[in-house]
């Protein structure tokens, strides 16, 4: 797959992360649709931005993908806007607020588990039934996971359990729809720059444990994206971009 002219579905594509990989699809050239749980103002925004950015077609679904229909109708309403679907990024995540496991509510947990694994893993197989419909079997879906689903953070267990899940399902989705054309990857980010962080603070904290105390810039997790998307010979693998935050943690 080429980036340029790909039809791709960001889900989260309106906030933080998943906002600015969706503005860098659209600035290679990629058609783009993005989602967000509600419709407003914001998602206005960013179908505006993206027009702007360079993609050719753009759209805006709103779905709470922590349903397995809305996922399913979520997938087939951004492939009626674009006129088809080649690619997925899924880039939704729950709630990230510090909290020790034992303060943990079953609200919180299932939360970050609802959306981060189960939204995911329902919206991959919408998106993998999709591809294969056609004459042209095959398509990409990547993941944008966290570092945190590979290495234990003390105050994050609910995210981190549920990005761990997702880093499997990575494997497994990869391993079993090969046959059917489809690839699966995931791109695991270090702590990123990001202009609506909410969590400011404690990002800063985060990199300050790097060697190289620094945030991951938005576009080289944009880069891994577009690699994982593009690179036929890339599957089932989880691509680390956190300027050498496994290392030194």
């Amino acid at each position: 797959m080429r980036v340029a002219g790909a039809r791709i579905l960001v889900v989260g594509g309106v906030h933080r992360l998943g906002r600015a990989l969706a503005l860098d699809l659209a600035a290679h050239g990629a058609a783009v649709c993005v989602s967000s749980r509600t419709a407003g103002e914001e998602a206005g925004a960013q179908v505006d931005a993206l027009r702007a950015a360079g993609a050719p077609v753009v759209a805006a679904v709103a779905a709470d993908v922590r349903w397995p229909t809305a996922a399913e109708g979520l997938v087939a309403e951004a492939a009626a806007a674009l006129g088809g679907l080649d690619g997925l990024v899924y880039a939704a995540s729950g709630p990230f607020v510090p909290t020790p496991p034992e303060r943990l509510d079953e609200a919180s947990w299932d939360a970050s588990l609802d959306t981060i694994a189960k939204g995911f893993f329902f919206t991959a197989v919408a998106a993998r039934d999709l591809f294969t419909a056609g004459a042209a079997a095959g398509g990409a879906i990547v993941a944008i996971t966290d570092y945190l689903g590979l290495q234990p953070w003390a105050t994050f267990a609910a995210h981190g359990a549920a990005k761990a899940a997702q880093i499997h399902l990575v494997k497994e989705l990869a391993r079993a729809w090969a046959d059917d054309g489809v690839r699966v990857c995931g791109v695991a980010p270090g702590p990123v720059d990001l202009e609506d962080d909410e969590h400011r603070a404690a990002t800063l904290r985060a990199a300050a444990k790097v060697t190289s105390e620094r945030l991951v810039a938005p576009a080289d997790v944009g880069a891994a994206v577009r690699f994982c998307l593009e690179t036929e010979a890339v599957t089932g693998v989880n691509v680390v971009v956190d300027n050498g935050s496994l290392v030194v943690s």
